[in-house]
């Protein structure tokens, strides 16, 4: 019966979250800016390839950080992941960016599997919807810019992001 309780429980999150994200589709480009400037949640990760990254250390480095909320299942967050590969090694030396799945069941295996019939050139990890819910996101394919102050700086909700959009993103972090 527990064991019923806890799939139970993982289908609603994971059916919220499809659906923040659907409704999310359907609104304007819309982008919460400075006017809403908070501190970002400090977390700390390991990736699909054992590299630690938290945003403490990032701040240390005097870097700022770009978090993509992910899920292996989310078509918006394939469409990311070409543009997202294409622009991270422009700026790996400049900015600490990391996929953090949302979905609790993108196992290390799976997100590994993913990557690399993907081609990710970023660093990923496993599911963990905590760092989403810390952050105030409420859906997959959500890009979150953090300051090099630890502030939020942008969340961009829900959007399929060209190349080019990512490379202005990351260079109004770096150069703010």
């Amino acid at each position: 019966m527990n064991r019923i309780t806890n799939i139970s429980k993982t289908m609603f999150l994971l059916l919220a979250f499809t659906l923040a994200s659907c409704a999310q589709q359907g609104e304007s480009e819309r982008t919460e800016t400075a006017d809403n400037i908070n501190k970002a949640p400090d977390f700390e990760v390991t990736t699909i390839d054992g590299e630690t990254i938290s945003l403490q250390q990032s701040l240390e480095d005097g870097k700022p950080m770009l978090v993509y909320f992910t899920a292996s299942w989310c078509p918006t967050c394939a469409r990311n992941w070409p543009a997202m590969s294409e622009v991270y090694p422009e700026f790996e030396d400049k900015i600490t960016m990391v996929a953090i799945s949302i979905d609790p069941t993108d196992t290390e295996e799976v997100m590994r599997k993913l990557s690399d019939e993907r081609n990710f050139s970023f660093p990923s990890t496993a599911g963990k919807p905590q760092i989403m819910i810390d952050f105030g996101v409420s859906g997959q394919a959500t890009t979150v810019g953090v300051d090099r102050d630890g502030n939020i700086a942008f969340k961009k909700p829900g959007l399929a992001l060209s190349a080019d959009e990512y490379r202005e993103l990351i260079t109004s972090l770096i150069d703010g």
